[in-house]
């Protein structure tokens, strides 16, 4: 006896899956095989298990009914987001460390770091060792901005200082050294996956960034989030992208 077909409109939805239960996987040729639930989810994320894309990984925001900074698990952020509530960024843990990586950067077209060659003030290292082993990104950003040269928008420091979001205001974000930028690179997957995950979010290109690290009056430091390249680059004529972070505070 021949089937009855049936349209897929008519159909019971279910957001859950039982023992047994099998996805309608169709390739290029159109051919028809079933698949676990299981290998789905392992398929779409490239093989990364689902756990561990989302270890050490949070997103950050202010409660809106009394602007109490909480860190949750990226899977539990869609039902808050629907709920209104707004994230201030994507909130990394590692090696005792805490940072917040801004979820929107500059303009595609980049920024340069300064308007002139100038000494920011800065951690000002030529030494490769020292310059990645720079964790005072903050330290560093607040001394620079005290110069015309990299005040405003315009420029990588002052953007960083001047940039605003969720409940994490103009004055709590800074340009990261390169020690920062390191550990954002070691996580960038799982960043982009919880950075996917938050409404108006642009996810971390595989370019090159702007840290806070110098390298001298004339150049500093960046990260290729391609490969891990870091050099110096002249301040007044490269425009690198830079993404802004800051810390878990209130």
């Amino acid at each position: 006896m021949a089937l009855e077909p049936k349209l897929l409109s008519g159909q019971t939805t279910s957001s859950s899956f039982a023992s047994g239960d099998k996805l309608v996987k169709v390739d290029g040729s159109g051919n028809v095989t079933l698949i676990t639930p299981a290998n789905a989810r392992d398929g779409m994320l490239g093989g990364i298990p689902v756990n561990g894309i989302e270890d050490g990984i949070f997103i950050m925001y202010h409660r809106a009914s009394d602007s109490y900074p909480l860190m949750v698990k990226p899977h539990k952020w869609t039902s808050l987001q629907s709920g209104g509530e707004v994230a201030d960024g994507v909130a990394i843990v590692e090696g005792g460390k805490i940072l917040i990586v801004a979820p929107t950067e500059c303009d595609s077209s980049g920024l340069l770091w300064s308007s002139a060659a100038v000494s920011g003030g800065g951690t000002t290292t030529s030494d490769r060792v020292t310059a990645y082993s720079d964790w005072a990104g903050k330290a560093n950003t607040t001394a620079q901005i005290t110069h015309a040269e990299c005040q405003g928008a315009s420029y990588a420091p002052g953007f960083c200082a001047q940039y605003s979001h969720g409940g994490l205001a103009a004055g709590k974000w800074w340009l990261p050294s390169l020690g920062e930028m390191f550990m954002i690179y070691a996580n960038m997957t799982k960043i982009n996956y919880a950075l996917g995950l938050i409404t108006g979010a642009t996810l971390l290109s595989e370019n090159w960034y702007w840290t806070s690290t110098e390298y001298g009056s004339a150049s500093a430091w960046y990260l290729s989030l391609t490969d891990g390249y870091m050099r110096y680059y002249a301040k007044a004529s490269g425009r690198g992208r830079v993404r802004a972070v800051s810390a878990f505070i209130g």
